[in-house]
């Protein structure tokens, strides 16, 4: 009797591989996911507040429009936020490019 090919070997191997990758990455990655829902939780209400007091005291929508940006702009500026952005911007990038040679392939062989 022959044993299970090499290519079913490999595939098998890889496939533990990545699921042993996956679950380290989600023990690792749980608590910060749990930290940062937390900072978006604290911010929703913190920004409720001070939204509900702008409206209470009788300011027009475009001051207010104009503080929300500011604030917005403060945030968006930090070096956390850029490291973040410049990031997520990496990774879409080589997302894309393996989906350009993903696709490629496949049109050259097909017939």
């Amino acid at each position: 009797m022959k044993g299970p090919s090499p290519r079913v070997l490999r595939r098998t191997g890889l496939a533990l591989a990545a699921t042993l990758i996956c679950v380290v990455a989600v023990f690792l990655l749980l608590p910060l996911a749990a930290q940062g829902l937390l900072r978006v939780l604290d911010l929703a209400l913190t920004g409720f507040i001070w939204l509900t007091t702008s409206l209470g005291s009788n300011a027009d929508a475009w001051t207010i429009l104009v503080a929300v940006g500011r604030a917005l702009a403060g945030v968006l500026i930090t070096t956390r936020a850029l490291a973040l952005i410049g990031a997520l911007v990496l990774v879409s990038g080589l997302a894309l490019y393996g989906l350009q040679r993903l696709l490629d392939t496949k049109e050259e062989s097909s017939p």
